[in-house]
């Protein structure tokens, strides 16, 4: 694969781009006995089945086959220019796009000035050795300066400010050209230094597609040279390591703790009181809401984690307060498991703290049991989602993540009659199971229904269920709206 194969349809299908069409029909008659999803209901299986049909839809046709090498040949004719270093001038296999800020003190204040530009690994040692020597020099001596400069030492200690959009397009243009030029081993080591400063879906799809397109990835790949370390990066650590001792020496000195009286500890912890008709929120999940100030007294229900309750009562015990559920239960609960405030704020904070490493493509986030059918998601939409079937009990049997523009399908899914409820957003929470940004639950105004099959009936059915997120196709009612909080509940 490369300028003859630009989107890999001959790499999908395992054939030169010469073949005869006899051959073509042969290898995909082969490979897709591996990928349907009647014999493997996998993610990957899935998406490997969808490349291999629209790759075998533009090669078995004649007159597509032959727009595809027509533009193959044209594509060969411009081949995208490589980057080169913007010092040495020569083109470099690893590029980077740096800023490394330079400090000049002037008594009274300071100068911060940035040296930016397209650098090999070679070339950034250098400017980061001149920058460190220049604010070394001539950056402390005045009061802006002794902020500013161990920052830009710092800076130039880790090889510079690397911007990430900037990186994220230069080394993606760069493996696009080194895979123009038939070199998927170094373009697949490209994408890699890429993925780190990727951001978003969309990014993470440019990506895909390129790795795509580079076939699969070789056994070796090439040495990250701008991982830290290097024989400038001593030179340059010595001299701040003993800054901060110094500054310590300094600040002892001067406050002479050893000179202090040893604080009292005999001070006992207060909380504030609870009054009557103040709004607090429960601070843990599970809550006992007891019928009396007793640690064993009956348990009228349990109360979730950020739940607001309005204080009703305080018993002469200041251990225990009374409260009222937004269900309207009255009932006794431990003072401190109550923090003052609605919750809502503290509930974006816990779950912004608590959301976990974003989920993969085709992830399923929630499986508590299997069986033996399949579903196809789709989410044609900008925004990723999450896609849920519940019981009509409200119980949860399935959630997948579905990012924006990804097709997949899922299975382990048991017998019986569920409800489909999906939402979309950004920044996804696995500790509340829910999005950060723009969140928007829906709730689809239909059941899906999945019983047994014999073996026989289950190779008749050829297609499986689907279920779209947005945008909406024709025909099918409207998804009702559906608040976040039912979203994430699971009876």
């Amino acid at each position: 694969m490369g300028r003859a194969d630009p989107k890999g349809y001959y790499a999908c299908l395992g054939v030169a781009p010469d073949a005869e069409a006899d051959a073509i029909h042969a290898a995909y008659r082969q490979r897709v006995k591996a990928v349907h999803p009647d014999h493997d209901p996998s993610a990957a299986a899935g998406e490997a089945f969808l490349r291999l049909q629209e790759a075998y839809a533009v090669l078995s046709d004649r007159r597509e086959r032959a727009a595809y090498d027509r533009a193959a040949a044209e594509a060969a004719a411009a081949l995208p220019p490589l980057a080169v270093c913007g010092c040495c001038g020569r083109a470099t296999a690893q590029p980077r796009a740096l800023l490394f800020p330079r400090v000049r003190s002037y008594l009274l204040w300071a100068r911060l000035d940035r040296r930016a530009g397209l650098f090999c690994r070679d070339c950034a040692d250098r400017v980061a050795i001149a920058t460190a020597i220049a604010c070394w020099s001539r950056g402390w001596w005045s009061l802006p300066g002794l902020v500013l400069t161990p920052w830009a030492l710092v800076i130039a200690l880790l090889g510079g400010q690397r911007p990430r959009r900037d990186n994220f397009r230069l080394l993606r243009d760069q493996a696009a050209a080194f895979l123009a030029r038939d070199n998927p081993a170094l373009a697949h080591s490209l994408l890699d230094q890429a993925g780190r400063f990727a951001r978003g879906a969309a990014e993470r799809a440019e990506l895909a597609a390129l790795r795509a397109a580079a076939g699969p990835a070789p056994a070796r790949r090439l040495k990250n040279r701008w991982r830290p370390g290097g024989p400038v990066f001593l030179p340059q650590a010595l001299p701040l390591l003993a800054l901060p001792l110094t500054l310590a020496m300094f600040a002892l000195i001067a406050l002479k703790p050893w000179e202090r009286p040893p604080p009292s500890t005999g001070a006992a912890i207060a909380l504030a009181p609870a009054e009557v008709g103040e709004v607090r929120h429960v601070a843990v999940d599970g809550l006992k809401l007891r019928e009396a100030p007793l640690p064993r007294a009956p348990v009228l229900t349990l109360l979730d984690r950020f739940t607001p309750v309005e204080i009703t009562a305080t018993p002469e015990d200041p251990d225990w307060v009374g409260v009222r559920s937004p269900a309207g239960l009255e009932g006794f609960v431990e003072t401190r498991l109550l923090y003052a405030g609605s919750g809502e704020r503290f509930r974006s904070a816990w779950c912004r703290d608590h959301r976990g490493a974003p989920p993969t493509p085709g992830e399923v986030l929630s499986h508590p049991v299997g069986g033996e059918h399949r579903l196809l998601l789709h989410n044609d939409g900008a925004r990723d989602g999450v896609v849920k079937l519940k019981t009509l009990t409200g119980a949860t049997v399935l959630a997948a993540y579905v990012p924006a523009t990804f097709h997949i399908g899922v299975g382990g899914i048991p017998d019986g009659t569920y409800r489909i409820e999906y939402a979309t957003g950004g920044d996804y929470s696995r500790g509340c199971g829910l999005f950060l940004r723009d969140m928007r639950a829906s709730v689809l105004p239909m059941t899906v229904t999945f019983r047994y099959q014999s073996a026989a009936a289950a190779r008749a059915t050829t297609r499986l269920p689907e279920v779209w997120l947005t945008p909406q196709r024709e025909g099918e009612p409207a998804p009702l709206p559906l608040p976040p909080d039912r979203f994430a509940a699971d009876e």
